[in-house]
């Protein structure tokens, strides 16, 4: 059985990068969570090339351990603060944030828009309930199981 609160704090860690540099994993039978780098991230030059291998193999070698998806296979992507914006946002400044996400840079203006109209804690814990959410959902739909 997985702590669903360390399945969350490993996804909101290493989970939302884009691009993604990190893979998580969890481990539901010896309740573990850990990363591995991507091999395109460059990320791996900051690990000790032994304990990197270790946790590679150790990782790899035991079939209980589970990869988990990526914010997009979960719904966490640019669709999330659209779904954000049709729930809180007034109609003209839901069209801002269609529009934010139309093109580059569309996180950086969307965080002044909530700045600007005081909601960016509310935008956080949106975002946090909806990692939350999905991370059920996707241990539900495999079978897997969890405590909150």
């Amino acid at each position: 059985m997985i702590d669903l609160e360390k399945v969350f704090c490993l996804f909101c860690d290493v989970g939302m990068s884009e691009p993604r540099l990190f893979i998580p994993f969890i481990n539901p039978v010896t309740n573990e969570a850990d990363f591995l780098p991507t091999e395109y991230s460059g990320a791996a030059d900051g690990y000790d090339a032994e304990e990197l291998e270790e946790l590679q193999a150790r990782i790899h070698n035991d079939p209980n351990w589970l990869e988990l998806p990526d914010r997009h296979e979960l719904g966490l992507d640019s669709r999330l603060p659209l779904r954000f914006a049709d729930e809180y946002l007034r109609p003209a400044d839901c069209d801002l944030v269609y529009n934010f996400f139309r093109h580059r840079g569309a996180y950086s203006k969307f965080r002044a828009l909530l700045d600007r109209l005081e909601m960016t804690d509310k935008w956080y814990q949106f975002q946090n309930d909806a990692i939350r959410n999905a991370l059920k959902e996707w241990l539900q739909d495999n079978d897997i199981e969890f405590t909150e």
